[in-house]
């Protein structure tokens, strides 16, 4: 009897911690809200480089980043820097989005050149929509500008694709050279793992079960590195690696405490701090994240936050129409034997722009986190 009574005290005590927890986390929230958009402009009062990292292909992330253009041309922020193009092509591009008309099938088929299996609508979108932009704008001296951060994509070079260089320095040089040697606010864009800014990922090998050390050189470490208090690091809402390795099922952020808060809310897109508010505390036992880290909280993983929808509510990224052509399927066909695909390079010109296959729906991700 004294054994159940104790174990039942023990019970109330944790339900009654995790309702104190639960009640400051939604105060911070009612009392802090902001909206996506709303969150990151506000960010650039007191930080220059805001550094927003997705897990990729998740259609409203890159909506988002859509909906913040013209916003951050309306707070004097022209530039939006993003992993997701060559900066070989950088100069067709600053043409193509000062231009007076813009030329989709232009940009298209020189940004298959690095990009042969990214054939996705939204991010090309986003070329667009900073022509439109500047075009709304065109009697004023300041223009808008993408800046393509991606270095040369070779998986054909003898040796691999990254043989001779590191995508992440190569990344923040341009970074270097392209905004900050111009003074010049941005906001930088691209997967999660390029934007860690304060954190070092770890160097796991799961098959050997053995940490090597942390990972301090991505692109947003070596920026954060030389500058500082201007950077801010924003994650996206999405799955986390699991601590059983990178093919293992995807995780809930932090044990799932983000997900059961916003289930409390109908209006769930908000962007909020987490470094100084209870959420930076929040903890995760059961991500890749978390390994080699005595104690692993929130706030040791990014700057602030943004959710936008429950993981059943995930809409796969939409594919550009005829993102494959006549003229460049000799060249996707290469580089699917590259990287080890030689089924699917003989797919016909029709299957390559019809197939599920070839545009990846991010839900297969998520699937058991929906529920």
């Amino acid at each position: 009897m004294k054994q159940f009574i104790f174990l039942l005290l023990v019970i109330i005590t944790i339900n009654q911690t995790y309702s104190q927890d639960y009640e400051e986390l939604r105060k911070h929230l009612d009392t802090n809200w902001k909206t996506p958009e709303e969150y990151v402009i506000s960010k650039f009062k007191s930080h220059d480089y805001i550094f927003i990292g997705e897990y990729h292909r998740i259609k409203h992330d890159v909506e988002l980043i859509l909906n913040l253009i013209p916003l951050l041309y309306e707070n004097g922020i022209f530039t939006l820097a993003i992993e997701f193009g060559a900066y070989d092509i950088q100069v067709l591009v600053d043409s193509l989005i000062t231009a007076p008309a813009f030329d989709r099938d232009l940009l298209k088929s020189n940004y298959f050149k690095n990009n042969q299996v990214w054939g996705y609508k939204e991010y090309i979108d986003i070329y667009e929509v900073a022509w439109a932009v500047n075009k709304a704008n065109s009697n004023s001296p300041n223009k808008f500008r993408v800046v393509n951060l991606a270095p040369p994509y070779e998986p054909c070079k003898k040796g691999g694709a990254w043989k001779d260089l590191d995508p992440d320095i190569y990344m923040a040089d341009v970074i270097k050279k392209e905004i900050v040697s111009k003074n010049q606010r941005a906001l930088i864009y691209s997967g999660n793992h390029h934007a860690f800014t304060k954190f070092h990922q770890p160097l796991y090998d799961f098959e050997k079960d053995t940490l090597y050390g942390f990972c301090k050189t991505r692109m947003g470490n070596i920026i954060h590195d030389s500058l500082k208090v201007k950077t801010f690091n924003i994650s996206l809402h999405a799955g986390w690696i699991s601590s059983k390795g990178w093919n293992a099922p995807t995780v809930l952020p932090v044990n799932g405490v983000i997900d059961s808060i916003m289930n409390m809310y109908s209006d769930k897109r908000v962007g909020f701090d987490v470094v100084n508010s209870p959420f930076g505390k929040l903890i995760s036992t059961d991500s890749y994240y978390a390994l080699g880290y005595d104690s692993f909280t929130l706030d040791k993983y990014c700057d602030g936050y943004i959710y936008q929808y429950a993981f059943k509510d995930y809409q796969p990224i939409t594919p550009e129409p005829n993102f494959y052509t006549r003229e460049n399927i000799h060249a996707l066909r290469k580089y699917l034997r590259c990287i080890g695909l030689p089924k699917i390079a003989t797919w016909t010109l029709f299957k390559f722009n019809a197939s599920k296959r070839t545009y990846e729906d991010i839900r297969n991700h998520f699937k058991h986190l929906m529920k």
